[in-house]
């Protein structure tokens, strides 16, 4: 049981020590890895003068109808305030809890972060005055450590739309460097005209005014490296006002001023350049684009980049597929691979039905070597039926790459679906019927049962055969790598060792680190030290 955070001292051990001692009728206490997907109600972010960019874990026993009745902050090495942060934490509501059928005590893991208070703007800088369309709001993102997008884009009072890429950097600067090394992160870079309602240009310049964009600062900076640059410049008649975010969040910049960013993007429809969407297309069919070119293959290839990327679009499938329907060369090749095995790959790691379909409808899979089939699904998100086509297609299950299996990726590496739970365990179900090894290794030597954390993926792998004993080269097994007191109890029930220890110690001393009463109750009954 290896925790990120543990507590310092033992102020909760009550926990564990108590429960063998309750009446029969007492509802029990069971240990979950963290309850943060399961609360309801109540503020996850406190304002502190100290403390910016940080994030407090707290240890928290909610009762059976689901409120908090105890809180303890976990390794407060920032030294935090803790104060505003427990008010928030105990006013938490969450959902109440069974656990073998019956109402339950629960404790977990939370988290809470910590901002800066926002500075406020001065109110009494006016908003300057002008003709109603003589104004132009210009919004640049630069480039980062990562797929920042860098462009930048000025719609004007009459709804004209300005757009251009990566040309405004001094040479020698961290955004410079990113790009050039990294690239603008951009879908169709280069320069792009279009229009807009002026209506809506109107109303954006009216939100700059409600957030009395000329009385902020002109710089929020916070000292830390590899982000993008986000400047905004307004320019009403002769006067303007330039204000540069950097991280400005933790220096003190009001929410509204990343919300205007923001804004600007949707009222100039910045996405159909840089994320790619259906106005993508539209633009791309006014052009009169040829959809059947390596030009084309390699567009898709870009786009397709972006289905299961650090900041996917939203409407990228819907695109992709209508490039699919195009006709865009599937057999040409990108690098090594054909296009058709780029878009096999990324709609089975995005776990894109509909996408597979689409590939599958222009018999995509055809032109997919054997191994390219199986690197796909050794990386696939979660779909059942993505998994069980391509062990059609020619994927063999029963190989696993070099990251480990499709098992081990789904379960321990890629949290691709820890939004679906459900379908999470309907696609580790279908892997398991199609025969991937349950004791296949990941890249750092654990089965898909090492660092389970759901019971229900812990019961489909017992269920199916799963070694609840194997280790890895420190010895750590499933039962001292779970965080989760329900998946512990049930490696116990399965046969795992309770005598385990790996080099951070026994089974006990990890459930009492991880304040995992069942864990310790059981331990205790059956008398193991």
């Amino acid at each position: 049981m290896r925790f990120a955070a543990v507590l310092a001292g033992c102020a909760l051990c009550w926990v564990a020590t108590a429960s063998p001692r309750r009446p029969t009728d007492a509802a029990p206490t069971i240990g979950y890895y963290t309850l943060d997907d399961q609360r309801r109600t109540g503020e996850t972010t406190v304002f502190a003068e100290k403390g910016s960019f940080s994030t407090l874990s707290f240890r928290v026993t909610i009762d059976t109808a689901g409120k908090v009745i105890a809180a303890q902050p976990i390794d407060n090495f920032e030294k935090l305030d803790v104060a505003p942060a427990m008010e928030a934490v105990r006013a938490w509501t969450f959902r109440p809890q069974t656990f073998e059928g019956r109402p339950a005590q629960v404790v977990g893991r939370v988290s809470i972060a910590y901002r800066r208070r926002p500075i406020p703007p001065n109110r009494t800088i006016a908003f300057p005055a002008a003709a109603p369309r003589d104004f132009r709001i210009t919004l640049q993102r630069t480039a980062c450590y990562g797929q920042c997008p860098d462009y930048r884009v000025t719609v004007h009072g009459d709804g004209r739309v300005e757009f251009d890429s990566g040309e405004y950097h001094s040479p020698g600067t961290a955004a410079q460097a990113h790009l050039d090394t990294i690239g603008n992160n951009v879908l169709l870079p280069g320069r792009h005209l279009a229009r807009v309602d002026p209506a809506g240009v109107a109303r954006l310049l009216d939100r700059f005014r409600d957030a009395h964009f000329f009385g902020l600062r002109d710089e929020y900076t916070y000292p830390a490296t590899d982000n993008p640059t986000q400047v905004l410049t307004v320019q009403v008649g002769k006067t303007s006002k330039t204000v540069t975010d950097y991280i400005g969040i933790e220096a003190g910049m009001p929410q509204a001023v990343r919300d205007l960013e923001d804004a600007v993007d949707a009222v100039a429809g910045t996405a159909r350049w840089v994320d790619g969407n259906l106005e993508t297309l539209a633009e791309l069919d006014a052009a009169r684009f040829n959809y059947h070119t390596s030009v084309a293959a390699t567009l898709t290839a870009a786009a397709a980049s972006r289905l299961d990327g650090y900041r996917p679009a939203g409407d990228i499938e819907k695109l992709l597929i209508a490039l699919v329907g195009r006709g865009v060369p599937l057999g040409a090749r990108i690098g090594n691979r054909t296009l058709a095995a780029i878009l096999v790959q990324a709609a089975a790691q995005a776990g894109s039905d509909r996408l597979f379909d689409a590939l599958s409808a222009r018999d995509a899979l055809a032109l997919v070597s054997a191994q390219d089939l199986t690197g796909a699904f050794n990386r696939l998100g979660c779909s059942p039926a993505i998994a069980r086509a391509l062990v059609k297609a020619g994927a063999d299950p029963r190989r696993p790459g070099t990251e480990g299996s499709a098992l081990t990726s789904l379960l321990g590496m890629a949290p691709r679906c820890e939004k679906q739970p459900e379908r999470k365990l309907a696609t580790a179900r279908a892997l398991v019927e199609l025969g991937v090894p349950l004791e296949a290794r990941s890249s750092i030597g654990w089965t898909a049962l090492m660092g389970c954390n759901s019971p229900a993926l812990a019961q489909l792998l017992l269920a199916h055969g799963a070694n609840p004993n194997a280790r890895d080269v420190e010895g750590t097994t499933a039962l001292l790598s779970t965080e989760d007191d329900r998946v512990a109890l049930l490696l116990l029930r399965a046969g795992a060792d309770p005598r385990a220890r790996d080099a951070s110690g026994t089974v006990r001393q990890q459930a009492v680190k991880g304040h995992m009463p069942a864990t310790l109750a059981w331990l205790d009954a059956h008398q193991i030290p």
